[in-house]
């Protein structure tokens, strides 16, 4: 048979005595399955073949050809191909075709990727059989191969074919080498951790994510009144709005949303025709820029109160909703038989409103959080239980799904009643659940009496002031607090932060760095707005302002 020539070359070596083949393997396995991680413009990836090249190629061929590639995709044909990438039938190579899906259709096409794992000798090679859609038809493959102590970045190319795209290279040994080289060192992928979007079409969610991206966020963009970042915030529920629909498919289900805070998920769910109200303690400005088609309400809620049910729900949504996450299962459980819940929590909170104590040292806390609730949901409240991790800027991303009861219908009064038991031994005389104040208190020590706080300024001024270190003078936080007094320090610890939120909220005067306070001299070209204040050193420090007037940004 003839075969074209293919020329390998290596790019780049990396070593560490870290290294071993397992843990080669198991950041191949990490890259193969999850491209997205460096690849921003990814969504996610979709398996379609996965099959042994024992013998020779007909069985992954045959199953590759199923798939619809395009002609251009392989060099001459897919048997050729296998032969140029260097790679012969045998018990130990496998090969895998991957469809990779992009965040937007419009402007990138969907790749389809061939992986080639040659086990004996620790081989793995990936080789985009894609047409660009700028008509560039250079055919490339690269491989990392591990021996002895060394990663090889090695590409493959026809020998009448060079590859001169400098911004590939750059991205293959400098951004995603690199890296591949650190999940090897550091064992990535050697946990096991749950995949991301695993109950739901990853290529359904990429399209309907970039359609609700495309009409819903440059509008919020334009009105965001939170002083959250709405390039998080405005992402992070769209995301999650197309998750829920996906995981509700063709249903209209009724839903309640505890806790909804900035209302956006509730925003975008009522806008796509899901009737569903959300509740939360106080009303946000954001709420003022929603239609009226936007159901939201201001209301109170005392999960603890066995009243506390919807029995029109089908599903209660807890969305990062702090000391209401672990009462969003007992809220569904109480509403109707046949009523789910999706909980997505944050902040770990137990039932009486008090923080969650980790059980398990060997977890975070976070993770021994997901670990309670998701038992509590099972063996308590009786739920058949799906939990997955969405695609949302936050690492709080695992979600908790009460998909059904598993337990009769006729069993709803006893089961119900036996949750409640497991609720109320989380109180007692002196613990109870108080839900939140509707109006939020400031406790960042802008609201001190004005005396208190320049008394503080001045002490701290004076002890900097008395050494004999001048501006790099730094003293600690302990001893400018045994300076203030006990009666100031504890006025100031109702506000939160106390002395060091203080300190750092006059940031033009003081700089507070690893427990340790000093001035912060002036300097030119500071960035502050121009002479809007009176400059503090010019008028109380005894050598004055360092810059001159038309050089410092305050008033002297």
């Amino acid at each position: 048979m003839t075969t074209a020539t293919w020329e390998w070359t290596t790019l780049k070596r990396l070593q560490s005595t870290d290294l071993t083949a397992e843990k080669f393997w198991s950041a191949t396995n990490v890259w193969n399955a999850k491209p997205h991680l460096l690849i921003k413009h990814l969504m996610g990836a979709e398996l379609l073949v996965s099959e042994s090249l024992a013998g020779e190629f007909g069985d992954v061929l045959s199953s590759v050809a199923t798939k619809d590639l395009p002609p251009a995709t392989w060099v001459r044909d897919p048997t050729e191909t296998f032969w140029c990438l260097g790679l012969s039938g045998g018990q130990d190579i496998h090969a895998e075709v991957w469809k990779l899906f992009t965040k937007k259709p419009v402007d990138w096409n969907d790749y389809f990727r061939l992986s080639l794992f040659d086990r004996l000798n620790n081989t793995a090679v990936f080789y985009d059989c894609t047409p660009k859609k700028n008509g560039d038809d250079i055919k490339y493959a690269y491989g990392i191969h591990y021996v002895d102590d060394w990663l090889e970045l090695r590409l493959a190319m026809p020998s009448n074919q060079s590859l001169d795209d400098k911004k590939t290279l750059h991205w293959m040994t400098d951004i995603f080498f690199p890296k591949f080289f650190n999940w090897t060192i550091n064992d990535k992928g050697s946990k096991p951790t749950i995949s991301s979007l695993s109950h739901v079409c990853v290529q359904m969610y990429c399209n309907l994510y970039s359609r609700l991206k495309e009409k819903y966020a440059k509008s919020l963009m334009n009105v965001w009144t939170e002083v959250t970042d709405p390039k998080k915030y405005i992402h992070k529920d769209i995301a999650t709005a197309t998750y829920l629909m996906l995981l509700w498919g063709d249903t209209k289900p009724c839903f309640i949303d505890m806790g909804c805070g900035n209302g956006l998920l509730v925003h975008v769910l009522n806008s796509e025709g899901y009737s569903g109200v959300g509740l939360d303690v106080r009303s946000r400005k954001m709420w003022a820029q929603y239609p009226q088609s936007t159901v939201l309400k201001v209301t109170s809620v005392d999960p603890s109160s066995s009243d506390c049910k919807f029995p029109q729900a089908d599903w209660i949504i807890g969305n990062h909703s702090d000391e209401l996450s672990p009462w969003v299962p007992v809220i569904a459980s109480r509403s109707n038989y046949n009523c789910k819940f999706f909980l997505l929590p944050c902040c770990p909170f137990e039932f009486n409103g008090s923080r969650y104590q980790r059980i398990d040292s060997s977890l975070s806390q976070y993770h021994d959080y997901l670990k309670y609730l998701e038992k509590t949901s099972t063996n308590v409240f009786k739920f058949n239980v799906k939990t997955d991790r969405l695609r949302i800027p936050s690492t709080k991303r695992t979600c908790i799904i009460g998909w059904s009861k598993n337990y009769l219908p006729q069993e709803v009064d006893q089961v119900v009643q036996d949750i409640e038991k497991f609720a109320n031994s989380k109180f007692n005389e002196n613990v109870q659940f108080v839900p939140r104040p509707s109006e939020e208190r400031v406790r960042n020590c802008t609201k001190l009496d004005k005396d208190l706080l320049r008394s503080v300024v001045d002490t701290v001024a004076d002890v900097l002031i008395k050494s004999s270190d001048g501006w790099k003078c730094r003293v600690t936080l302990g001893e400018l607090a045994k300076q203030i007094g006990e009666e100031r320090l504890k006025k100031l610890k109702k506000e939160c932060g106390g002395l060091q939120t203080l300190l750092r909220n006059h940031r033009y005067i003081f700089v507070v760095e690893k427990g340790t306070v000093g001035f912060r001299k002036p300097v030119k070209d500071c960035g502050k707005v121009w002479k809007k204040h009176k400059c503090w050193f010019y008028h109380n420090y005894p050598d004055k302002c360092p810059l001159n007037e038309d050089e410092c940004c305050n008033i002297h």
